[in-house]
């Protein structure tokens, strides 16, 4: 991939609008394709708007990309042969539907999404799957629903992309998935969804840390903040900041492990996308202490920030970042391994962390959207898919 390809590579929401717009295009055609077209089409299920990675997934391929609204509506175009391959990426929005389309129990939805795919694929149809997580990152009541969705994914779809080595052992070994249907393409960065990064600049004196995204259970930033007070960091520390939405408005409990003896600034709600790059600025090391975690989408956009990620060797975010920034993940079986890294990244020269910070960038640019979306899209031509 050149550089003037990068340059010249188009954002997120421009990708995601061609998407969406082909989409559109396509459901008011009602007859069957009889021509056989220039390129292949996938149609991706669900495409949630504000989520960047899927356009950007999606952002080097050939192939032409349709944006699904439902999973019906998906299949009555590969019916009609207007896409030629399905590709399911959140599974646990398997309820999604048109305004046209009847409100189902998650009992209901959940039969009939198995059910409908089943047939597709009875019909010579193609489906690939991402396995994003071990779990639905979201504490829903679909739980059961979601086991029988992903175990009939794991075993019937023609690919299955996993980001890292842990998610190619989940997949193999507690999904069954048979190896040969299962590719390995890192998570890519988020190069044109957030603007600029921001400048490469020495650390301040007093190190700042930051817990970006979602706030949910699973994410240990509780035990964070424990060790955060805990920590010989009196001389080296000046904030937490905490921002993300929480399903349940104000987190008591989050707010009950403050440190009376740090500084920890919280921010409730979603983060803008224009202000995603000022987090970052503001920030020396990214928080990532996940209690349980295949890959992880703040990793990504960590490096594309040229941010060092600290927090817990768990799944694969050792593969999710430079072999240089692994001395700041912690053995989980370590009692004070988090205490230690703490107190490591506090303590880290500014020559040290500038050096760091041209690792994550670098290691970025290896994951860029363009490449990693070539790999994919080889993948699913090897497959069948495409």
């Amino acid at each position: 991939m050149s550089k003037s390809e990068r340059n010249d590579m188009r954002t997120a929401t421009e990708i995601a609008r061609e998407h969406l717009t082909l989409a559109k295009i396509l459901r008011t055609h009602i007859w069957p394709v009889f021509k056989k077209r220039q390129c292949k089409r996938l149609g991706v299920f669900p495409y949630p708007l504000k989520n960047p990675f899927l356009p950007l997934l999606y952002s080097g391929m050939s192939a032409e990309i349709v944006a699904l609204p439902s999973l019906k509506c998906g299949l009555r175009l590969a019916n009609l042969g207007h896409i030629d391959a399905l590709h399911i990426q959140f599974e646990d929005q398997f309820t999604r539907r048109t305004r046209f389309e009847a409100k189902k129990t998650p009992e209901k939805a959940a039969g009939d999404f198995i059910a409908m795919l089943d047939g597709y694929l009875t019909r010579g149809g193609r489906l690939a799957w991402t396995l994003h997580d071990s779990e639905s990152p979201y504490q829903s009541d679909f739980s059961p629903h979601l086991h029988d969705i992903r175990s009939f994914l794991a075993t019937n779809a023609h690919v299955v992309q996993v980001f890292n080595t842990a998610g190619k052992e989940h997949a193999i070994s507690v999904l069954k998935t048979p190896p040969e249907r299962v590719v390995v393409i890192a998570h890519p960065s988020y190069f044109g969804a957030y603007g600029n990064a921001p400048a490469s600049v020495p650390p301040p004196d007093l190190r700042r840390f930051l817990s970006f995204g979602g706030i949910r259970p699973f994410k240990g930033i509780e035990q964070f903040m424990d060790a955060l007070g805990q920590a010989d960091i009196g001389s080296t520390f000046k904030k937490l900041v905490i921002a993300g939405s929480s399903p349940d408005g104000k987190n008591r409990d989050l707010e009950a492990h403050f440190p009376s003896n740090r500084t920890v600034d919280l921010r409730y709600g979603m983060v803008k996308d224009k202000d995603v790059p000022t987090f970052f600025a503001d920030t020396d090391f990214t928080v990532v202490n996940y209690r349980r975690v295949l890959t992880s989408g703040v990793a990504a956009l960590s490096m594309t920030m040229g941010k060092p990620i600290i927090g817990v060797d768990r799944g694969g975010l050792k593969e999710a970042i430079p072999i240089e920034n692994h001395s700041l993940l912690y053995d989980p079986n370590d009692p004070n391994g988090l205490i230690k890294v703490i107190e490591r990244a506090c303590e880290m020269s500014p020559a040290d962390h500038l050096f760091l910070q041209k690792k994550c960038r670098d290691f970025a640019q290896d994951i860029h959207p363009l490449a990693q979306s070539r790999h994919l899209e080889e993948a699913f031509k090897t497959h069948g898919i495409l």
